[in-house]
């Protein structure tokens, strides 16, 4: 089980605008906690599906980058990279579209 004590809502995909798309500003942050993968053209659950627990998808629609985590929920990795991107730039939009991934496992601190 993953343990967050953040309050806020969870998340899914993380959306940031092609306005305000400088790549490495917002992957740089990332790269210190997953290896980012570039996934193309999908939808966020598909590129979820496709990646491990230690990666981020990167995901290009008309009209934003999507940055993508293995699983949704409060204490997932989409809301995780959500916090490290909503630093870097109030005008991400995070999507609820990734579902949890359940564990049974150590519990982790993903506070940041």
């Amino acid at each position: 089980m993953v343990n967050s004590v953040n309050n806020s809502p969870s998340f899914g995909s993380t959306r940031i605008p092609y306005n305000n798309v400088l790549v490495h500003k917002y992957l740089e942050p990332l790269n210190k906690y997953f290896d980012i993968k570039d996934i193309g053209h999908m939808k966020p659950q598909e590129a979820a599906d496709k990646i491990d627990f230690n990666q981020a998808a990167i995901i290009f629609d008309k009209d934003a980058m999507i940055v993508v985590g293995k699983d949704g929920g409060p204490g997932g990795a989409d809301t995780f990279i959500g916090r490290i991107l909503k630093k870097v730039s109030p005008d991400v939009e995070y999507i609820d579209d990734i579902k949890p991934v359940k564990s049974n496992g150590e519990v982790i601190d993903l506070n940041i």
